[in-house]
């Protein structure tokens, strides 16, 4: 229910109380203070007692109105008898109607206008005569006979005994026509209106008549007073009477009293409502700082006619009110219902009438059948909004989702140890700890609502240093391999119902003059990255591509689901769960381009680090031009030269120099001859046009196109007079096309100037390696099959999802085309992103000479990534399930720190917290000691 719709319903409710109080008040003696709960002060157990008194006065005041429908105190002891048999005990109302032709009948009914003729004659004499219409009609009259039943019946009620009537009425009436068609069938037998009571007809002792409800407060499925199973059961009951009650009314309603019979007489029809009637369920506790000393019922109270009492065994310090005053409420509701069919009496006065005063009690009975459940129902409802205002009143707030994964960070940081503690995922890409980062990659969430700036997710990171390389197939020939950084990320993320689609978003930034190749992709093997998307961030570049989640079944429920399955399809059910577990393997790699040109060319490192101008000039050979690194690089002669001789790096400047030179006097070349061939389509041009002169000028020869002749002599004189000008013969354009060209610019111009920009302020972290590692070793292919056994063995509430992480399909990338220019952000298409990737791949292929020498400053990223599920919204999560989701996330967070950490829960968090886990929950710790999962 919306927060609109609950406010407006528990509005409603607030006023029939305020409106029930005033009745329970003159019931109830001036020494009794009731009040409605919220405005008392009482325990948690007091909940649970009124939950109980409700569910016990809603059963009191049914049985009442059964009372009304012929059952009394033998029938009713009969029926619980039949309940306790363990069989069926039905509620059945049946309806008979009959109707046949009766007699036809004719009269004449005169107009009521006249017509007065008058006629006179020459001599004086007249005469008149008066006419009118004179109408034969017929009408037919039918027999319209009604028979109802209300009956109740052990089984199937066939057997000697099993049947019992509680009420009967046949009638007979007419029904007039004006057309001897019949206006209903013959015979109608309307279909049973069935109720099942036999539930509650046990909850009723045989001997003393008391109602005995209560709730299991031991059993499993009791979350709160409001949701447990005998609440709920009861509540199905309640809800079939409320239905068959309404089910009944609706038929005589609108169906029956609605025929029109010819003794049908003008009744008051509004008179079929419950109002004056007490309705006794109401949540109220008694004020005893105010109320005088309990005392003892009376034998009077002991007396009370009702058919069902209840026991009073409420505990003394109870805010409950007494028995003795529900029960008093109990026979005002008894009274004010006898009132209410004396009334009814009197305005349905006539037994023979289709409409009598049986009926309109039957109706207004029935009526407060439905009432008293939906007055149950708002009222045991009102405990639970009782427990959400509560809730919200003691935190200030209604609790969100980014309220409670604010929380999160705040209690890990607390559980954890300082090296086991999620950090931020946002990682600067730099050489060393002493060298500017050259930018940064990020996993960032935005919030669920408000324009709040997107943070970077907490993982569990586990970091260790490369043994051996992992390989990426950018072609079906080359293959590259990489060392560096690996970083294990685990990380958990939480869904309420209704809550929102969680936006993710993966970011890399360039500083300006920096660079670095970023490939995203999954772990298709032990040390194999198979690159799904690639691009290359440099100066002041920005991607931002969308990540979506998706969640595949726990496994639990991927347990329970193939249990029935042939051999064959749990075979190929369990090896596709397996290819969908290694795709929760999200890999991120980034390579660092400068470290790379350095052993690329033979500098020394950081030969590059202030060579900015040769840094672009290197990256716009190998991007722009896809230069052979061999053009380029220095070479060795047969002096030996240091690694630190700066004649490597004027070489290899002289080399970028001379390739600028050539292609610059390429480009040169290619603009001369593309304005000669646009000259000679221009001369080509005005030599076609010359041409069709000439043959208009032969053609004209006749005397009759003199005048023409002039005109077209006229109109070319000026483009021969062109072509004579600008026209070349064939030797001068022979001698122009064989001419050198002595005017190349050998040299590139240099790019402008600009300030260096100060290194930013950032916000990243590097963890270290934890105690924990396992080395470089681990096989990331075996840890989502890990950490799946662990879901199944730890899991009790199997609410944790193994989640798929993949890219989305629209990127947005910021840019600046140049240094001082403003920066633009685009979104780009498909075509774009594989256009990116090719762009990548090619440097990526050039850098490593199609394989042939490795890269060792680069970093791996792997994030594993579960989902913890909820079914309710965060707040019913708390109220009705009575769950507390921080102890939830916790423990599953646990054991992803386990898997990823390979550590102990005694090595991870703090000590206090352990020993809380110890007691609180022994099984997960015992259950989660150290491992290793090496390759």
């Amino acid at each position: 229910t919306s927060l609109s719709s609950r406010s407006n319903l528990e509005h409603q409710f607030r006023q029939q109380i305020d409106r029930a109080l005033e009745q329970v008040a003159q019931v109830l003696d001036n020494t009794k203070h009731p009040k409605i709960c919220e405005d008392v002060h009482h325990t948690y157990e007091d909940k649970y007692l009124l939950a109980e008194l409700l569910t016990n006065t809603a059963l009191a005041s049914q049985l009442t109105c059964l009372s009304h429908l012929g059952i009394d105190q033998e029938t009713l002891g009969k029926l619980v008898g039949w309940a306790g048999g363990s069989r069926t005990v039905t509620l059945s109302f049946a309806c008979t109607r009959k109707c046949s032709f009766n007699r036809e009948v004719q009269y004449e009914q005169d107009s009521k206008t006249k017509h007065v003729t008058e006629v006179s004659t020459s001599s004086g004499h007249g005469a008149k005569w008066e006419s009118k219409v004179v109408t034969t009609i017929t009408e037919y009259y039918w027999d319209f006979n009604v028979a109802m039943e209300l009956v109740a019946f052990v089984g199937t009620g066939e057997g000697e005994g099993e049947r019992i009537q509680l009420l009967s009425r046949e009638g007979q009436h007419e029904i007039k026509t004006s057309s001897d068609n019949a206006p209903y069938p013959e015979t109608v037998i309307a279909p049973p209106i069935e109720v099942n009571i036999s539930d509650f007809l046990g909850l009723i002792q045989p001997n003393s008549s008391e109602l005995t409800f209560k709730i299991d407060r031991e059993h499993e499925d009791t979350h709160t007073p409001r949701r447990n199973q005998d609440v709920d059961k009861v509540e199905v009951q309640l809800h079939g009477i409320g239905s068959w009650a309404g089910r009944i009314t609706q038929y005589l309603t609108h169906d029956l009293l609605r025929v029109n019979t010819v003794d049908k007489p003008s009744l008051d029809m509004r008179a079929l409502n419950t109002d004056g009637v007490l309705s006794p369920v109401l949540p109220l506790f008694e004020d005893r700082d105010a109320a005088q000393p309990i005392e003892a019922a009376s034998a009077e109270q002991a007396q009370l006619a009702l058919m069902a009492k209840l026991s009073d065994n409420r505990p003394a310090e109870s805010k409950l009110m007494l028995t003795s005053d529900v029960n008093a409420l109990l026979d005002e509701e008894r009274k004010s219902l006898g009132r209410k069919m004396v009334e009814l009496g009197e305005v349905f006065a006539d037994p023979s009438a289709l409409v009598s005063s049986f009926e309109a009690r039957l109706c207004v009975v029935l009526l407060h059948m439905q009432h008293i459940q939906s007055q149950h129902l708002s009222a045991i409802n009102y405990i639970e909004e009782m427990l959400r205002a509560q809730l919200i009143g003691a935190i200030g707030k209604v609790v969100t989702p980014d309220d409670f994964s604010e929380y999160l960070r705040f209690h890990n940081n607390k559980l954890f140890k300082p090296e086991y503690a999620p950090q931020p995922c946002s990682y600067a890409i730099r050489r060393t700890e002493h060298h500017s980062p050259q930018g940064q990659i990020s996993i960032e969430r935005k919030p669920d609502s408000g324009d709040s700036i997107a943070e970077p997710i907490p993982t569990i990171v586990n970091h260790s240093q490369a043994s051996c390389e992992m390989k990426v197939q950018l072609s079906a020939s080359t293959e590259i391999s990489f060392g560096g950084d690996r970083f294990v990320h685990g990380f958990l993320c939480h869904k309420f119902s209704r809550q929102p689609k969680p936006r993710f978003n993966f970011v890399a930034r360039a500083r300006q003059f920096s660079s670095f190749i970023v490939l995203l992709g999954k772990i298709s093997g032990p040390q194999s990255f198979d690159p799904t998307y690639g691009m290359i961030v440099r100066n002041k570049d920005e991607f931002e591509l969308p990540l979506d989640l998706e969640t595949i079944p726990t496994p639990k429920e991927f347990k329970d689901a193939i249990q029935s399955l042939s051999p064959e399809q749990r075979e190929f059910c369990q090896a596709f769960r397996s290819m969908q577990l290694e795709s929760t393997l999200f890999g991120v790699v980034v390579i660092q381009i400068k470290p790379q040109l350095e052993k690329l060319l033979k500098l020394a490192p950081d030969g590059l680090a202030k060579e900015i101008d040769l840094t672009e000039k290197l990256m716009e050979l190998f991007i722009k031009y896809q230069i052979p690194s061999d053009l380029l690089a220095f070479e060795e002669g047969p002096e030996e030269i240091s690694e630190r001789d700066p004649r490597r790096l004027e070489a290899v400047k002289h080399h970028v120099g001379e390739m600028f030179a050539m292609i610059n006097a390429e480009k040169d070349r290619e603009l001369a001859e593309r304005e000669q061939e646009a000259e000679h389509a221009r001369a080509q041009n005005m030599m076609d046009q010359y041409s069709r002169c000439v043959a208009m000028e032969e053609q004209c020869v006749s005397l009759s196109m003199v005048e023409e002749e002039c005109y077209m002599e006229e109109e070319c004189k000026p483009r021969r007079h062109v072509l004579k000008k600008k026209g070349m013969s064939k030797e001068k354009r022979g001698k122009h096309s064989a001419a050198p060209m002595n005017n190349t610019q050998t040299t590139s111009p240099a790019p402008e100037s600009a300030p260096t920009e100060e290194p930013a302020a950032e916000h990243t972290q590097q963890p270290g390696s934890s105690a924990g590692t396992a080395g470089s070793g681990i096989d990331y292919t075996q840890i989502p099959k890990q950490l799946d056994s662990k879901f199944e063995a730890l899991d009790s509430d199997a609410a944790l999802r193994p989640t798929i992480i993949k890219p989305g399909s629209v990127w947005t990338h910021k840019a600046k085309k140049a240094l001082l220019a403003a920066p633009t952000t685009s979104t780009m298409s498909t075509d774009q992103q594989k256009s990116k990737k090719e762009e990548a791949f090619d440097l990526l292929d050039g850098l490593t000479r199609a394989g042939a020498l490795n890269c060792e400053h680069a970093s791996l990223h792997v994030v594993l990534a579960a989902t913890h599920c909820f079914d309710l919204e965060l707040v019913d999560t708390v109220v009705q399930r009575n769950i507390n989701p921080i102890e939830k996330v916790e423990r599953s967070t646990l054991i992803m720190a386990n898997t990823i950490h390979q550590a102990s829960v005694q090595d991870m968090v703090t000590t206090s917290d352990y020993e809380r886990l110890e007691q609180a929950n022994p099984e997960l710790v015992e259950q989660l000691p150290r491992a290793l999962c090496q390759a």
